[in-house]
């Protein structure tokens, strides 16, 4: 499956284990038996990114937005409060966010999807602003 048709990585616990769901922008979710790092990192491989040329980018915060070779950026959210609580959500995939009945911020997708996120508002808005600012237009350099 191509980067640009994954909405989002969920990450979730499978028993003792780590997983992933992976919300396509169809609609369809898939769950994986991987953390949502390991996924995104074979991810990027197959597409023959770099990961850590990205994340210099953002001087050594680790996992703050990923650029795919096709384009697609990837953000870093914190989806849950209990480990594993860190998922990647697609940047153009993002319709709008807004604040929940509980203070936390929820992202609309363009796939029709709610996610309430483990972040409030303004810590969301930040987070987007950083990654849009650092990763959009952008090339990603050399090793």
């Amino acid at each position: 499956m191509e980067p640009s048709q994954i909405a989002a990585l969920i990450p979730v616990m499978n028993g003792p284990a780590q997983g992933c769901m992976v919300v396509y922008d169809d609609g369809r979710r898939c769950r994986r038996f991987c953390s949502v790092e390991r996924y995104i990192n074979t991810l990027a491989a197959f597409m023959g990114n770099d990961n850590r040329a990205c994340r210099k980018l953002f001087r050594g915060r680790r996992g703050t937005g990923l650029l795919l070779n096709d384009g697609s950026i990837f953000v870093q959210i914190r989806m849950a409060e209990k480990a594993p609580t860190l998922g990647y959500v697609r940047m153009d995939a993002v319709r709008s966010f807004y604040t929940g009945d509980n203070g936390k911020c929820i992202l609309s997708l363009s796939c029709g999807e709610q996610l309430e996120t483990g972040w409030r508002l303004e810590t969301v808005d930040r987070h987007i602003r950083l990654v849009r600012r650092t990763l959009e237009g952008r090339e990603l350099p050399e090793l």
